[in-house]
């Protein structure tokens, strides 16, 4: 069995802090919480966990490459947000980069 790649770990982690602390993020996002707002970081949350725990589970080759669409489908839309609600800027784009960060790290791991 092979060890679980880091990039699955850092998005559990990610998403489980998501799902239990959502208000911590927006804080650190500079986001006002209220029900919305905790609504999208949970569902984002679940979507991490629900990817982490495919990648840990599948060991496929292409289970980094479509782990990095994902990210960066969800990296672009997060940029989208940003532009279009200036009041959560800051918010779009911290998730624009930890899902870019996360695509980069599934796509430097399958070039070893």
């Amino acid at each position: 069995m092979s060890s679980p790649r880091p990039v699955d770990v850092a998005r559990l982690l990610l998403g489980i802090t998501a799902l239990a602390a959502p208000d911590a993020l927006l804080t650190i996002a500079g986001s006002e919480a209220g029900t919305g707002p905790q609504r999208v970081v949970r569902i984002l949350g679940a979507r991490y966990v629900a990817q982490s725990v495919a990648g840990l589970a599948l060991h496929r080759p292409w289970v980094p490459k479509l782990d990095a669409a994902v990210d960066l489908v969800h990296a672009a839309s997060m940029l989208g947000l940003a532009l279009w609600f200036p009041e959560h800027r800051r918010a779009g784009l911290l998730s624009a980069a930890a899902a870019a960060g996360f695509s980069l790290s599934d796509l430097a791991g399958r070039a070893r």
